[in-house]
Order: structure tokens, then sequence, then C-alpha cells
């Protein structure tokens, strides 16, 4: 079972099987980058109330900051009771030069974004990037006809399956899904090649 990446999964198919590995090697990615900034809640009190749990900016806006979650509403557990904590989202599909930037820039530009959205003038008492590099799959057209493709070049490989985000689905209800198919078509492999016995 190679749970990887699909391009992660075409380097370790490349000897076995180049078809698959170059059908694998089709599917792109994108980088992501978060940003977690702490706030004490006194410090807010001018600004947005953080009722709610956050926000998504649809393109069309032109906005660097793709979405915002307020991180400390949705699981108080995550900050003190005296702050509040708001992870924001960049990068993406043609915004990815956003991610690879220097620390400070990406939080400056989020503090930005931030003052417009929000009217948040504080400094966060934390601030934190992460970067997630070709973390998230893109599903393009023709996406389910590459998957056919690679499903049926693994056919010739009896007991090799991929899964994970690259497939069906980048959610974690979804590629959980995915791993119980997965699951189940092994057992049924391994029944009926006698590796196992019911």
């Amino acid at each position: 079972v190679l749970a990887t990446p699909a391009f992660t999964a075409a380097d370790l198919l490349m000897s076995l099987d180049s078809g698959v590995a170059e059908q694998l090697r089709t599917i792109p990615y994108t980088s992501t980058a978060t940003v977690s900034l702490a706030y004490p809640a006194a410090s807010l009190s001018n600004a947005h109330s953080l009722k709610g749990f956050g926000f998504v900016i649809p393109r069309v806006e032109n906005r660097k900051l793709v979405a915002s979650t307020w991180t400390s509403t949705k699981w108080a557990h995550r900050s003190p009771s005296d702050h509040s904590l708001i992870r924001c989202y960049l990068g993406g599909v043609g915004r990815e030069d956003i991610v690879f930037r220097d620390d400070q820039d990406i939080i400056r530009l989020v503090q930005g974004e931030l003052r417009d959205i929000l009217g948040i003038t504080a400094d966060p008492a934390l601030s934190r990037v992460y970067r997630w590099k070709n973390a998230i799959p893109q599903y393009l057209v023709g996406h389910l006809d590459r998957l056919v493709e690679i499903e049926e070049r693994l056919i010739q490989h009896p007991g090799l399956c991929v899964t994970g985000s690259a497939y069906r689905g980048v959610g974690l209800p979804d590629c959980i899904h995915e791993g119980d198919l997965t699951a189940k078509k092994l057992v049924d492999y391994f029944l009926a090649s006698g590796a196992v016995k019911q």
C-alpha cells in the first residue's frame, strides 16, 4: 500500500511500472501556508468580536489571505481564556509565491489583511508560520479518467494499492473512506489468493 503523495508513489513505482508512475506524476499539487496569531483578548476589544468561526475570501476579492479560522472560538482549549488564537491561510494555485516569502513578510502581510478585514490593529503576542509544500492535490479536468487509467494499470500488479488525498478527496473524511476501500480491496485480494483464510 502506497499511502503517499502521488509524486512520491510515482518515484517508488517508476522501476516497476513507468506507465502508472507517469500517470501518477500528472496529478499536480499546490503549496499553502498557515499563520497562527495569538492576541491578548483585551487587545481585540475595538476590533471584530470574533463571534462565529472565521471566513473564506472569494478569489474575486483579490486579497492575499484565502481564509481565517478563529481557532480559540472553535476549540476553547487551544489557547488560554484571556487570549484569542486566529489561524490564517495563504497560498494555493497561482498564489504559491507567498508561501515561500520570509516569515516576517508573511506575518506582516497577514496582519495587514486582518487590520483591513477585522479591524485588528494590535500586534500578536505570538505568531508562527507553517508551510505545506506540495501538500494539496489538484483535481483538474480529466482527473477521474486518469484514476481509471491508474486503476487499470494497477490490476497488472495484484496486491499493490495507492491511496490517499491524491485520488478521491483531500479532506480527512475522504481519506478515511479511501483507506477503508483500500483495506477492503486488500482483504478481498488476500482471501482470493489463499494467503489468509476467513
